[in-house]
């Protein structure tokens, strides 16, 4: 008569349940992600990110000429800003070891604080240039969308650097350990 050998049952925490939530055709995902204050952190990063550009690109264009530099500052800081976000985001949804490992490095905390600088400074030139400029422009040509379009750009743009400053303090709490 054979014996049937069982093996041991695993016991799994509610937390580690919780983060290997995989979709139904592919458990390498990890999209419990998601579900934690960084992920939500990232994901609505990546989403005001695409949507400023949307704004820049579509509608700034235009006016680049009588914004200037201004107008570039805030296309380079984010493109550059939701780029870098939009590929840990990747890395952390393919891999739970990369997010354990960059996000228990400095280089987080680094990138959070660099962005939050880069988007609250490029943000304040563009406010400052647009409602100089293109103030007066709005009110007397009609049907001119390019201000307030402009307008909603550095109003995300300030919005973006004040969640990178959060994820930053977030980052460096987490790197410390506490």
């Amino acid at each position: 008569m054979m014996r049937q050998i069982r093996s041991p049952p695993v016991i799994r925490s509610a937390a580690a349940a919780k983060n290997s939530m995989s979709c139904c055709c592919c458990s390498c995902l990890n999209l419990g992600f998601f579900q934690t204050t960084p992920g939500v952190f990232k994901f609505v990063q990546m989403v005001l990110g695409g949507l400023c550009q949307s704004m820049l690109i579509n509608f700034g264009t235009s006016q680049a000429a009588l914004v200037g530099m201004s107008y570039t500052s805030l296309l380079m800081t984010n493109a550059a800003c939701t780029s870098t976000v939009s590929l840990l985001v990747l890395c952390y949804v393919l891999s739970q070891k990369s997010f354990n490992l960059v996000r228990s490095s400095f280089f987080e905390t680094l990138f959070n604080i660099s962005a939050a600088l880069s988007y609250l400074s490029s943000s304040t030139y563009l406010a400052i240039v647009v409602n100089l400029y293109m103030n007066t422009v709005y009110y007397v040509t009609m049907g001119l969308v390019t201000y307030p379009a402009l307008v909603a750009a550095y109003t995300m743009g300030f919005t973006l650097g004040l969640l990178h400053a959060l994820d930053a303090y977030n980052c460096y709490k987490h790197f410390r350990g506490y």
